[in-house]
C-alpha cells in the first residue's frame, strides 16, 4: 500500500488582538508555542508549513518553514487553510492553530491514521473530506485534516464572504471524531490538548499548566 502524504500547516495569520502580542511567538515552558506545534506534527507529516498574512510572514522566517500567505487577507482562519490548499503538493493537509501550547505527537499521529484509513477506496461512498475531532461535543476544525478536494467548496465560500468554519464544513463530507474515541486510542484529554490562548488571562493559564506539568503534576 502507497504512504499517504500528508503536510502540516500551522495556522499563523490572526491579528492576536484580544492577546495583544503575537500568540505564536508567545513562550509556554522551554518553547514557543509554534516551535511545540511544529515538533509535534513533524512525526506525522513529510512536511510542514506555516499560513500567515503578508504583516505577519516576517517574524516566522527565522523557523526555515515554507510560508503561504493568504490570498484572501483578513478573512480568518478560512483563508489561512485555503493559503495552505493552494501552496501545498500533497492530497491531505493537518492544520492546527498557532495558539494551542499542548498539542502532542500522539493526537497527529492519531489523525494521521484516520486519514490513512479514508484513503482507501470505499465500495459504496465517497472517501471523506476532512477528519475533525470533537471535545465536549464541538467541532476542533482548527486542530483537524482536509483534503484537497475540499478547495472549490472553500473558494466559494470566501468569494461569497460566508466565513463562519460550519458553514464550509456543511458542504463537505466529514468524518468526526468522538472525544471518547480519542481517548480509547491514544490516552488523551481533548479538554487538555484543545486548550486555546485567546486572551492574556489564558496565556497566564497556559503557563501555570506547563508549570505543573513539569513539576510532575497533571
Amino acid at each position: 500500500m502507497m504512504e499517504t502524504l500528508i503536510t502540516g500547516v500551522v495556522l499563523a495569520g490572526g491579528q492576536s488582538r484580544r492577546m495583544g502580542a503575537n500568540k505564536a511567538l508567545l513562550a509556554v515552558g522551554r518553547e514557543k508555542v509554534i516551535e511545540t506545534i511544529i515538533g509535534a506534527m513533524s512525526a506525522a507529516v513529510q512536511d510542514i508549513l506555516i499560513a500567515a498574512n503578508e504583516h505577519t510572514a516576517d517574524a516566522y522566517r527565522e523557523l526555515g518553514r515554507e510560508i503561504a500567505c493568504d490570498r484572501f487577507p483578513g478573512q480568518g482562519p478560512l483563508s489561512g487553510i485555503h493559503a495552505a490548499l493552494h501552496a501545498v503538493k500533497t492530497s491531505w493537509i493537518i492544520v492546527a492553530a498557532c495558539d494551542m501550547p499542548f498539542v502532542s505527537p500522539e493526537l497527529f499521529l492519531f489523525l494521521r491514521k484516520i486519514v490513512a484509513e479514508e484513503e482507501r477506496p470505499h465500495a459504496e461512498e465517497e472517501n471523506v473530506q476532512a477528519v475533525i475531532p470533537l471535545e465536549d461535543g464541538r467541532a476542533q476544525p482548527l486542530l483537524a485534516a482536509y483534503h484537497i478536494s475540499a478547495l472549490p467548496e472553500l473558494e466559494d465560500a470566501l468569494h461569497a464572504g460566508r466565513l463562519r468554519m460550519t458553514d464550509w464544513l456543511n458542504m463537505l463530507r466529514v468524518r468526526y471524531i468522538a472525544e471518547e474515541t480519542l481517548l480509547q486510542e491514544t490516552g488523551i484529554d481533548a479538554g487538555h490538548v484543545f486548550f486555546n490562548m485567546n486572551r492574556p488571562e489564558d496565556y497566564r493559564t497556559a503557563v501555570e499548566k506547563q508549570g505543573d506539568g513539569e513539576a510532575g503534576g497533571c
